[in-house]
């Protein structure tokens, strides 16, 4: 099942991770240590406690997934180095937990492929623009010095054209299907939040947010 993610933050707030002042990169390995706690082997039970090294990892040994992010990914993206395609995920993981850290909302879409196409297909038919479709969203790369991969998209709009596509979206809502329709109202709604969010902006001294995507199909 695919899923879209969508974001509301400043882009720059985004990129401003690769070229991190001290606070910010103590705020991202902050994010880091709650969102991805290292995880420890258990004492093994029984007979297989008793096996050799052979067997058997010791107990209190690190475990790592392939795509868990580690201390050497947060160096990485703070110094903006070259991230090998096999810790790709794990240093997308590790931005995204960052940018949900950060985000003044959030809102999921679940959407594979064909469920995507559907989607689209509806809002063109009932006469949204493409500019505010969720094609030319996920095609609108972040232009981060972090590689995207194969399955994942990524995309970002302006502020001010996040507020024309709430207005766009509820527009067309009345000729949606019902099953696109439940999709897209909750969306729609979502959006129109970047109103009171670019309002309270200021006295956060943050830039108005930004949509951001990330999309995993």
């Amino acid at each position: 099942m695919g899923e879209l993610r969508l974001y509301a933050i400043g882009i720059d707030e985004v990129r401003d991770v690769f070229r991190a002042s001290p606070e910010l990169a103590a705020e991202l390995r902050r994010v880091a240590e709650t969102a991805y706690p290292p995880k420890t082997t258990p004492p093994a039970p029984g007979l297989l406690g008793k096996l050799g090294p052979m067997f058997r990892r010791p107990a209190g040994a690190p475990v790592v997934s392939p795509d868990t992010p580690v201390e050497a990914d947060v160096a990485d993206l703070l110094a903006a180095r070259f991230i090998r395609p096999e810790r790709q995920p794990a240093a997308w993981r590790l931005l995204e937990a960052y940018i949900d850290a950060q985000a003044w909302g959030r809102h999921r879409l679940d959407l594979d492929v064909n469920r995507f196409n559907d989607l689209e297909f509806d809002l063109a038919r009932a006469g949204l623009h493409p500019q505010f479709g969720l094609t030319r969203l996920v095609n609108n790369e972040l232009r981060l010095p972090l590689q995207t991969y194969r399955g994942l998209s990524t995309g970002c709009i302006q502020h001010d054209q996040a507020l024309q596509a709430a207005s766009a979206w509820r527009n067309v809502l009345n000729h949606l299907s019902a099953e696109n329709r439940a999709i897209a109202e909750p969306y729609a709604a979502w959006l129109a939040q970047f109103h009171h969010y670019g309002q309270m902006a200021p006295q956060k001294a943050r830039p108005a947010p930004d949509l951001v995507v990330i999309y995993r199909a």
